[in-house]
């Protein structure tokens, strides 16, 4: 009976061959003339031991194994065909009136055998099983091959995606990187007002931790509002308009920010159509400093103006007020004994003509240009000993302020022009004075300062005090915190700190012991006094 054996194109490429193992030579022969006209290759063995052997130096994809054999039976055989080359299919060939049960069973369990076959064969029969075989075995071969190919392309997927993830987690640190590096605030604000993302200069000027500030409403974490900003130009930003922007004081310190929007969708891309995710980019630049300097650009013009008036000023007011204070003073001589309500009016005349010219005074002292000064070494002891006596003949009755003095016997002199440095002390005294509601305590306190070659001189009162918002502002020309029925042109601060300034020192303000004002002024010692000092 001739029957052709039909092989699909396989995935993979192999010519079907299989092992006969039969002690009897005739079987395995007749076996080979079947299949060899198939195109199936046949090998032969005569027992179990030249099967394995045969089995390691050949590829088969079918193993026959005849069940009774001298020395190891096919249940056996086969049981280590199977730990050799499991995918090898196993058929045991048995005579059918010898075979068992118990026998079988061993095959099966020990062989792990694919199929049976019973001499004698019908040839149909046994083309069919190895068929059936050898299509297993492509099953299996193919499925084994898939699986490496899988493994294969996935361990290429995985090394790409770890790849891309290495690049994306790269791009966002050198991103997050950037982001913190610009030294101006940015964040990220949706269309909720909510920050979606801030870099490190925008959590230090809110003086937050950055992950406390994610998810916060910008105008309440940046400038402690708790409405939005007058004027936001996040709305622009939404609408698609770039660089629109706005000036925002923070009234918790008085700096003054500059923020200015960008839409974050790229050009031609529409806004997100979703409530909250219409994000934009806002950039918050500190102009506390250029505002500053604008003002005293215009403080400079206007003191530069005040020059050439105090000029004016002067040379038409003195001679009048000198006429004034000189007729003033003569009608009070002559009035003093016969009639006391002209007399008070002289004296009237006379304060107002001397406050007159104070002020004139003050303005030229204030605008007049310092030009060359020849500095001297100068006591301050002494000093400050005449201007506190000038102060306490001025001092009204009904108002005795005590003034305190601690000072060391060798406090260092101080390389400076006497008339300036009385101007100094002079205002802050008279200011402290007037500062204090009827009687109180003035202190001045002196020291070196050891390894600065500075001394420190300390003016504080008992008064009121003044407020930290205005504590810079009091040394701003023409700007007075008294009362309008009371004297003061604004300038006396001012001079001070010009004057300490025109001597290389400081001043600043601050609380004093005993709650009021405290002035701080520090001047360069005399070089000469200090150098033997330990």
């Amino acid at each position: 009976m001739n029957t052709t054996v039909t092989v699909e194109q396989p995935l993979i490429d192999f010519r079907p061959a299989l092992l006969v193992v039969d002690d009897e030579h005739f079987i395995c022969s007749a076996i080979e003339r079947i299949f060899e006209r198939q195109g199936i290759k046949v090998h032969k063995a005569y027992n179990a031991l030249e099967g394995l052997e045969r089995l390691a130096n050949v590829d088969v994809q079918v193993v026959i194994s005849d069940f009774q054999m001298p020395g190891h039976d096919g249940a056996w055989f086969l049981s280590q065909v199977r730990l050799a080359a499991p995918r090898v299919q196993r058929v045991l060939l048995t005579a059918g009136y010898k075979a068992n049960v118990d026998d079988l069973q061993r095959s099966i369990n020990e062989g792990g055998v694919h199929r049976f076959l019973t001499k004698p064969w019908s040839n149909e029969h046994l083309v069919k099983t190895v068929q059936e075989c050898i299509d297993q075995w492509r099953i299996l071969a193919e499925r084994d091959h898939l699986l490496l190919a899988l493994e294969e392309t996935n361990r290429v997927l995985e090394s790409k995606v770890e790849a891309r993830t290495r690049d994306i987690e790269r791009a966002s640190r050198e991103w997050r990187r950037t982001f913190d590096a610009i030294a101006d605030p940015l964040t990220l604000v949706d269309a909720n007002l909510h920050i979606n993302r801030a870099n490190l200069a925008a959590a230090s000027a809110a003086e937050l931790d950055i992950r406390t500030l994610i998810g916060r409403r910008c105008h309440e974490a940046l400038f402690g509002r708790d409405a939005a900003c007058e004027g936001c130009p996040l709305g622009a930003a939404q609408a698609g308009v770039a660089g629109a922007n706005v000036e925002i004081v923070d009234e918790r310190n008085g700096r003054t920010w500059k923020v200015t929007t960008w839409p974050l969708a790229e050009a031609g891309e529409s806004p997100a159509p979703v409530e909250g995710e219409n994000v934009a980019v806002c950039h918050y630049e500190d102009i506390t400093e250029e505002r500053e300097l604008q003002k005293q650009m215009l403080m400079l013009e206007k003191i530069a103006a005040i020059g050439e008036l105090a000029g004016c000023v002067a040379h038409e007011l003195n001679n009048p007020l000198t006429g004034i204070l000189s007729f003033s003073q003569v009608l009070a001589r002559l009035t003093e004994q016969t009639d006391p309500d002209t007399f008070g009016m002289a004296n009237e005349i006379e304060e107002a003509a001397r406050r007159c010219r104070n002020i004139v005074q003050a303005l030229l002292d204030y605008a007049r240009p310092s030009g060359h000064i020849d500095f001297a070494d100068i006591d301050l002891r002494d000093l400050i000993d005449g201007v506190v006596r000038v102060s306490t003949l001025t001092q009204s009755q009904h108002k005795r302020v005590e003034i305190l003095r601690e000072e060391p016997a060798d406090l260092w002199p101080v390389r400076g022009v006497a008339d300036g440095l009385k101007s100094v002390f002079m205002n802050l005294i008279n200011n402290a004075v007037q500062a204090i509601d009827g009687p109180g305590t003035l202190r001045i306190r002196a020291e070196n300062l050891q390894g600065e070659h500075m001394v420190r001189i300390q003016v504080s009162d008992s008064g009121p005090g003044i407020p930290p918002a205005l504590r810079e502002k009091i040394f701003q020309p023409f700007f007075t915190t008294k009362a309008q029925n009371k004297s003061g042109t604004g300038l006396g601060l001012a001079i001070v700190r010009n004057v300490v300034r025109d001597h290389g020192g400081s001043v600043s303000v601050g609380l004093g012991p005993e709650g009021g004002a405290c002035f701080d002024i520090r001047l360069p010692a005399a070089i000469a006094s200090t150098r033997e000092t330990p």
